[in-house]
């Protein structure tokens, strides 16, 4: 059974929290350090995140918050699952929701990102990757 499950990080069940943090984040990516102080009850977000279910297990997430004032669109899928679809899915689910803004700038961070950025009909996608440190807009 698949289902799409929106909600914020901090209203995360500790499982889904738990597996993001271990296998659906890249390791010491700002959203990991977000998603390991809310679970050892050092912090709190209520960034809106998306999450698609599968037989029991999320296998994959996609969330927007505010970074230097952009509203922002991230998204992981486990390996195993990519190129089906799902991270566009939890993307269209979050615009559905409101949670996206189409028509204010959108920051992404990778190019897969970007493409679903656009496919929604984000109006301006601002790519930007970290170089020697620092975020830099490409």
């Amino acid at each position: 059974m698949r289902s799409i499950i929106l909600t914020t990080v901090d209203g995360l069940d500790p499982q889904d929290a738990n597996a993001i943090f271990r296998r659906l984040t890249k390791p010491g990516s700002d959203f990991q350090r977000e998603i390991s102080q809310v679970i050892a009850g050092e912090g709190s977000s209520d960034t809106p995140i998306a999450l698609w279910h599968e037989d029991g297990a999320v296998l994959g997430w996609a969330c927007s918050h505010t970074w230097q004032g952009l509203q922002t669109l991230e998204m992981f899928v486990g390996d195993r699952h990519r190129g089906r679809g799902i991270a566009t899915a939890l993307s269209a689910a979050l615009a559905a929701a409101g949670v996206i803004d189409r028509s204010q700038r959108v920051a992404v961070f990778s190019p897969t990102t970007a493409k679903i950025a656009r496919r929604l009909n984000c109006v301006d996608v601002d790519s930007w990757e970290r170089r020697d440190g620092a975020w830099v807009r490409v």
